[in-house]
């Protein structure tokens, strides 16, 4: 049962108090979802680009190695400074994947840098990836 209701007058954005003192947000945006088949090896792939006066939070991604994977493969997640570059500005996550494996997370809140871009890459081809998350303004 909702006891109180705390909304701010300037953006009408609000919270709730349970009347056990529970305090009930929701997300500040709902997560967008970019998929891309990284099918070759080596290659940057966009999954979001920068936007003015904005940071991208990353909450969630899904990995999977196909049967075309040798034995086991490497994707990186990172921020870059050019779309589609393998360069990688700064390291997220780094993982080994199995051949027909699978590595996921969610309920992740992982600030990614302003102005940069989003991409992923591996070593071998044929990885579907699925990214997610949403902007805010920047802090």
């Amino acid at each position: 049962m909702i006891k109180n209701i705390i909304t701010d007058s300037a953006t009408r954005h609000s919270v709730k108090v349970t009347s056990i003192g529970q305090l009930v947000t929701s997300p500040y945006a709902y997560s967008e979802v970019t998929y891309l088949l990284l099918d070759t090896a080596a290659q940057g792939y966009t999954f979001f680009k920068p936007k003015s006066g904005e940071q991208f939070v990353l909450t969630g991604f899904g990995l999977t190695a196909d049967s075309n994977v040798v034995t086991s493969c490497v994707v990186d997640i990172y921020e870059s400074a050019a779309q589609n570059s393998a360069t990688i500005a700064k390291s997220i996550f780094h993982f080994e994947i199995l051949k027909n494996g699978y590595r996921d997370s969610s309920g992740l809140n992982v600030l990614i840098s302003e102005g940069v871009f989003l991409n992923a890459k591996t070593d071998d081809d044929d990885v579907y990836c699925t990214i997610l998350g949403y902007y805010i303004p920047k802090l």
